[in-house]
Formats: structure tokens, sequence, C-alpha cells
């Protein structure tokens, strides 16, 4: 959607806020720049990269971005959140009735101001882990295998499991509509999905949402360029299931991140959240 950055601080009225909640790797990047072709709203991406990398918009790069505007930049960078929030100064540059944010950890929440509404991603753990992994312990293609070993994947357990654990803590003190969605689910059902996520967030939904490549694209940070994604990687200009953890994981390798007991637990945990009152439960992988 194409936003509009000469709104007057007078003429702003209250903007709403949908923060992404997860881990990295969980597929903020894909629902957010889904919903943010829907009308009426900016996807602001892991904006706290605004101030903690000095960057600006990952799809502009070092072209000038009409939505993430250098004056809008500055603002951010300059501004004291001890006395007004992040998304406070944000209202004063765009035409947006909703702001997205995939700042995802509760640190970055707690520092910019928690918004209205908070949308748990979650990814199954294999997948998630091995995404990690990937990152942490890289194989070049000339690698005569690409499974990950005991310790490697000991590690990816560990840090799931802290990551994880700590997001829960932080949701169940939270006084939020709190909606949680399988990464998965949404991979498998797009559309379904995204209309479900506008029903619940009161937002008009645009079927041609779907193929967000096509249309013009503003968000910070996200692990890759959606514009300049290369065509031979695996998620080229299509939503799919990321299944790929099966050519790092032995079968024994995967089978105990199944069986594994904590993370069993923290699965019960997600359902616990999600059942609660206030919040939206779509279904865990």
């Amino acid at each position: 959607m194409d936003i509009s950055c000469n709104r007057k601080a007078l003429e702003v009225e209250k903007l709403r806020t949908l923060g992404i909640v997860g881990l990295d790797y969980c597929g903020s990047t894909l629902v957010s720049n889904v919903l943010s072709s829907m009308p009426g709203v900016l996807n602001v991406g892991e904006s706290h990269w605004i101030i903690d990398r000095n960057l600006g918009c990952r799809e502009c790069h070092r072209v000038p971005c009409p939505v993430f505007t250098t004056s809008m930049l500055n603002d951010l960078r300059s501004c004291d959140l001890s006395k007004e929030s992040w998304w406070d100064v944000i209202s004063r540059h765009t035409d947006a009735e909703l702001v997205i944010s995939t700042d995802k950890l509760p640190k970055h929440y707690d520092l910019f101001g928690v918004p209205d509404n908070l949308l748990f991603l979650y990814k199954e753990p294999k997948s998630n882990i091995v995404s990690w992994c990937k990152r942490k312990f890289p194989k070049s293609q000339e690698s005569s295998s690409q499974l990950f070993n005991e310790d490697e994947i000991e590690a990816g357990v560990r840090w799931w499991l802290e990551i994880s654990s700590n997001i829960l803590d932080w949701l169940d003190c939270q006084e939020r509509q709190i909606l949680v969605l399988s990464l998965e689910d949404f991979s498998n059902d797009p559309r379904g999905m995204a209309m479900s996520l506008c029903g619940s967030l009161g937002i008009e939904f645009d079927s041609t949402s779907i193929n967000f490549w096509n249309r013009d694209l503003h968000y910070i940070g996200g692990n890759h360029s959606v514009k300049r994604l290369s065509p031979n990687k695996h998620f080229y200009q299509k939503i799919v299931v990321d299944e790929r953890w099966r050519d790092h994981l032995t079968d024994i390798a995967a089978e105990k991140i199944d069986q594994n007991a904590e993370i069993s637990a923290i699965i019960d945990r997600v359902a616990e959240i999600s059942n609660k009152g206030q919040s939206s439960f779509f279904r865990l992988p």
C-alpha cells in the first residue's frame, strides 16, 4: 500500500498497533508483508534496527524511501522514549490506521510500548531449531553432509527453550488481546488465515495480498529482501511450508526433538495462553 507521510501531528488520531511476538526465523516477515498489503496497514518490520543498527527500509536500501523517510528515521532516533512511545512518533509520519511491528522480543516492546494487540507466531520446533542452526553453524554446499551434529542440535534446542520460555512468561503478564498463529497453518492456507486475522483485527481483507511480492514493500529488517531474493531460493514468490529441516536432521534427531519433555511443556503453555478468554487460537502444528 502507498502510505502518505504528510499528516500533521494535530490531525493524528490514535494509531492502532499489532506486535508480532516470536522467535527469530518464525515467519514474521512473511505474515507481516501479507498483512501490510491490506488497506490502511503499515508494516514497520523489525523497527529496533533503526536505532540498534542505524538502518532504514530493507527494500529501498540506499534509495530514499517514501515511507521510512529521513524525517521519520531522524525523529525515531532522537525521540525520548521516557516521554512518548515509539508508536506515537510513527503516527506523526503516516496515515495508516494500523501499524504492524515484527520486533518480536519482549525487550523491544517494553522499550517502545506494548502494542494494543499481540500475535504470537509459532513455528514448528524442528523447523525453527534448524533455521537457527543454519545461521549459527553454516555448512557449505560442498560439504559431504548437511546434517547437524548432536552438539549443534542441542545448542539449537537450548536456544529455542530459553527464548520460548521468556516470551511466554512475558505474554502471561500482558493485558492485551493475544492471537496465536501457527506458521504452518498460515503457509498451508494463507488466504484463509489472512482473512481470519483481518477479521480479528477489524481490517479489510484484500485478496491480492497473498501475492505480496508483486506489491511495493517497505519495512525494516528481516532475514532477506523480498524484491532482491534470488529465483533459486526456496521461498521465491511462493508461500509454502518449510520442511527443509528434513535435510539437516537424522530420523533419530528429529524424534528426540519431538519427544523432548521440555519442548512439549512449552507447547502446552502455548495452548494455555491461547485458551484464555482474551486470546484467539488458530491451531498448533
